[in-house]
């Protein structure tokens, strides 16, 4: 049975394809079926869903509205992948609570590491590595637009205190050629920053979970900021942020709401 769980996670790794050193639009995770949806077991450091707050053991209930219950893992992966840059909505259960969170799908690789590279740049005294020590040696096979976001194995991210043998290993990178990933976000919650109450093109209505300078992002649906509000020592509690969005086009967009290292990112319609 736990072959089968560790074969099923690394099928299923990042909306995983079907084989290695091939680019995807993926947000970040490894998963495998439950009956409710999927069930996170890794958030990928660095990758949309570590930026948006996912977190282990999480469950993914429903893609851009539409329930994922009963699904096997390739149909799953199906709606979990999709076009780079694109917004996708995920409903998440967690624990007791569901929750609504929007990302957006980036240009993600994953490729195996060669082990005997590995243990020819250490040493045959050496059996055992770091995270940061196959990632030395991985990032040497990398094009210059690509980011180096996780060292795997089995389906796994290799944490920083572990030590890991050279076999069965792959790392996670990231295309930065349009725009950089943002930085690994360790322990945020998903709602820390804040929430919309409304948008329109005159105005961004949201709710603040804390004071202090707050960055609003509209980013459209190809994934270009549409703009960017700035509201220096905001007030915990209700904010407006006026901006002129009489000339953007009608549809779908993401508000990100960023302050204190915390953010949160929801969808809106503008009509």
């Amino acid at each position: 049975m736990k072959s089968f769980v560790n074969a099923s996670l690394f099928a299923a790794m990042l909306a995983l394809p079907a084989m290695a050193g091939e680019n995807f639009g993926g947000i970040g995770v490894t998963i495998y079926a439950v009956n409710e949806g999927v069930l996170v077991s890794d958030v990928i450091p660095g990758s949309p869903a570590a930026e948006a707050g996912l977190e282990s053991k999480d469950r993914i209930i429903a893609v851009d509205g539409v329930s994922i219950a009963g699904n096997d893992i390739d149909a799953s992966k199906e709606v979990l992948r999709g076009t780079v840059g694109r917004p996708v909505e995920l409903s998440v259960l967690r624990e007791k609570e569901t929750f609504t969170v929007t990302l957006r799908r980036a240009n993600i690789s994953v490729n195996d590491v060669d082990a005997s590279k590995v243990e020819a740049w250490y040493g045959e005294n050496q059996n055992s590595y770091s995270s940061d020590e196959i990632a030395e040696v991985a990032s040497q096979n990398l094009s210059r637009n690509q980011k180096l976001l996780s060292v795997m194995q089995h389906g796994h991210v290799v944490k920083e205190e572990m030590k890991v043998s050279s076999s069965d290993l792959s790392v996670v990178s990231v295309e930065t050629a349009e725009e950089e990933v943002a930085p690994q976000v360790k322990n945020r919650s998903v709602r820390a920053a804040g929430s919309l109450n409304a948008f329109d093109r005159e105005q961004v209505a949201i709710n603040l979970r804390a004071e202090g300078s707050t960055v609003v992002r509209i980013v459209n649906a190809n994934g270009e900021v549409a703009a960017r509000l700035l509201k220096e020592d905001a007030k915990a509690g209700s904010q407006s942020l006026a901006w002129d969005g009489k000339n953007a086009a009608s549809g779908r967009y993401i508000v990100h709401i960023e302050q204190n290292g915390a953010a949160s990112a929801v969808a809106a319609e503008l009509r």
